[in-house]
Order: C-alpha cells, then sequence, then structure tokens
C-alpha cells in the first residue's frame, strides 16, 4: 500500500472497523461494516463465503473503503481506499489473518481487557459464530488498494 500522506496511513493504523462498499451485479451498492487487518500492503477483511460482501466482490471486484478514527468523535478526516477485491480460501491465508485479528483486537492494549469485562456475552457470541457456519466456510476478501485519499468531512 502506498500512500503519499502519512495521516492518511495512520488513519488506516488506528482504525478499528473499515466500511467495505460493494456494487452487486444490478449495480446496487452495499456497505458493511466490519474487522480488517493489513497484510503486505493489502486490506484483509475476514468473513464467510456467502455473505453480502462476498457474493458482491464475487459480482464485481470494485471495491471501496472508508477509514476513521472512531476513538475520536471530534475527527474530521476519514481516508477512503479504493481498490480491486478478491476472495481467498486457502488455509495459510486464513491462520495469517486469525493471528493478526487476535493481535489487533484482543491481545492489544485494552482488547483483553474488554473481552474479561464482556465475558459474560460468550454465549451469546457463540450463537452469532453458529450462524455464520449455515453461511459457507470462513474466507478473506483482499482488498489491493488503487488509490488512497485523505478526505476531511464537512
Amino acid at each position: 500500500m502506498e500512500a503519499t500522506d502519512p495521516a492518511a496511513l495512520d488513519i488506516i493504523r488506528h482504525a478499528m472497523v473499515v466500511r467495505l462498499a460493494t456494487l452487486s451485479r444490478n449495480g446496487r451498492p452495499s456497505v458493511t461494516p466490519i474487522y480488517f487487518v493489513v497484510q503486505e500492503g493489502h486490506i484483509w477483511i475476514g468473513t464467510v463465503e456467502w455473505t453480502l460482501a462476498v457474493r458482491t466482490v464475487r459480482a464485481d471486484p470494485r471495491a471501496s473503503l472508508l477509514f476513521n478514527r472512531e476513538r475520536d468523535p471530534q475527527a474530521r478526516q476519514i481516508v477512503r481506499l479504493t481498490g480491486t477485491a478478491v476472495v481467498r480460501t486457502d488455509l495459510p491465508s486464513l491462520r495469517i489473518y486469525n493471528r493478526k485479528v487476535a493481535l489487533k483486537y484482543m491481545l492489544a492494549p485494552g482488547g483483553l481487557w474488554s473481552y474479561l469485562t464482556h465475558l459474560h456475552k460468550l454465549k451469546l457470541l457463540h450463537h452469532y459464530h453458529i450462524q455464520d457456519d449455515d453461511k459457507g466456510d470462513p474466507c478473506i476478501i483482499d482488498v489491493t488498494p488503487e488509490r488512497i485519499e485523505l478526505l476531511t468531512m464537512p
């Protein structure tokens, strides 16, 4: 991933959720907020095969991603990344993704504390992930950046 503006890379580095925008075969837009990691300059988004995001990427590989500083409500800058997406299902990539997600969301400062304070919700989380089993096998939406823009909200 190449960006000339260090502020754009900083926003991507600190963002916890990305908004993935894709188009269906009919040209209808879909926006999905979801976890992500950066892998060798690509944006990797974990999901399962029968989600709308995966189906739209397979229909049209163009993707736009929006990043912002969720933890700073006063921040007015966002990053729009546009690129081409493919769906990956290979086991080595899934292992890399799972390890990076664990490091970013669970083992990072605050992540373990958040996990421990929400132990009472583990049963609900388990039921949520069981639903994914009905939607197919795990996969990664791999977005290759083509353009990165730093934008200011009005």
